[in-house]
């Protein structure tokens, strides 16, 4: 397994998948694998992972002439194993060290002066790291702007987290809660964005990543370029997603932090079903012949709504309805009249619909 500051070229990889990727590409794959050992472990488990969900084969990166000539390299190094015709040692030989020079005089203040230097490079190689960005969103999402050009929307009682110098070395940021990613492109620095449970990499794209510490999943939903979705310090459990693709992350806060299998959340990836998973942030919402259940659920989801139904027969309703900017009452409302509900309760306490349903 790759240590977990080993950044992988996910867009290569994902290209090479697909059957996508340029000659130019797969060289620069082939370069990248064979510069590491141990980056030939993610390829392969990021292959069978690959082909584990249903995708087509995916195309040989290295020939067989490449295998055997690593083969020929490797057979020396192996443990236990000696040359076939080993050189003849040398004759030992006895060499006379010469008298230590004197001290010159002009030496000393240029000896000082390097040590004084060195002294204060150990001082703030020494010194205790800048603390962390921490932004929060409390009763209403927020918008930051990331030192890289990154857009994040956080969500309600969602939490980002970053390093102080987060421009200069790798682009890594913590989540948690709800945030959607417009992730500048820069091919040398990925950005990840990391759970208590999740990992997700990206190069450039837009995407939503839902990670509350009360829910027992992690969804990922790309609307643009590519994401990588793993398990947290379990890098070969790998899904690829593309737009239009959710991933979802099941068991997290059972196995948040677990670095064994057994104990490890599942990974399940589908199409992105539910047209409003980013109503929180771009404030639009639409229903096309929806179950009221499924209403109830987007409204929960989005803006912590509580309702509660009087009649399990209101869930089977249908309903067609599209809102800008849309306050949870107010759909409600429409909702009540379009199946000949009453609406009761308020923001505070939660709603109530009641109403025989429609039947």
């Amino acid at each position: 397994m790759l240590p977990a500051d080993t950044e992988a070229p996910w867009d290569l990889l994902a290209k090479h998948l697909a059957g996508e990727a340029t000659p130019g590409e797969r060289e620069a794959l082939r370069t990248w694998v064979a510069a590491d050992p141990q980056r030939l472990g993610l390829l392969t488990d990021t292959t069978r992972a690959w082909e584990r969900a249903g995708a087509r084969p995916v195309p040989d990166l290295f020939s067989s002439a490449d295998v055997d000539a690593a083969w020929q390299r490797l057979r020396p190094l192996m443990v236990g194993a000696k040359p076939e015709n080993p050189p003849p040692a040398p004759p030992g030989k006895v060499i006379a060290l010469p008298p230590a020079p004197a001290v010159i005089p002009w030496l000393l203040p240029l000896a000082a002066t390097i040590l004084l230097l060195l002294g204060a490079v150990f001082f703030f190689r020494s010194s205790p790291p800048a603390a962390p960005v921490v932004v929060a969103a409390t009763s209403q999402p927020r918008q930051v702007a990331l030192p890289d050009g990154s857009t994040v929307w956080l969500n309600r009682h969602s939490t980002l987290q970053y390093a102080a110098d987060f421009r200069r070395d790798t682009r890594e940021v913590q989540l948690s809660g709800e945030a959607f990613f417009a992730v500048r492109k820069d091919h040398g620095r990925p950005f990840t964005v990391l759970s208590e449970a999740s990992r997700a990499q990206v190069l450039g794209t837009s995407f939503n990543v839902r990670a509350y510490a009360a829910e027992d999943s992690v969804e990922v939903s790309v609307v643009t370029g590519r994401v990588a979705l793993a398990r947290r310090g379990r890098q070969q459990d790998t899904l690829l997603l593309l737009p239009g693709m959710r991933g979802v992350l099941r068991g997290a806060a059972a196995a948040a932090g677990s670095t064994t299998a057994a104990a490890g959340p599942a990974l399940h990836r589908s199409t992105t079903v539910d047209a409003n998973f980013r109503a929180w942030q771009t404030g639009d919402l639409v229903f096309d012949n929806a179950p009221v259940r499924h209403v109830i659920r987007t409204l929960r989801a989005a803006f912590g709504t509580n309702v509660s139904i009087a009649d399990a027969g209101l869930l089977s309703c249908r309903f067609t309805g599209t809102f800008h900017q849309p306050d949870p009452a107010q759909v409600l409302q429409v909702v009540s009249v379009a199946t000949n509900a009453a609406l009761s309760g308020d923001a505070r306490n939660g709603y109530i619909l009641a109403g025989k349903g429609c039947r």
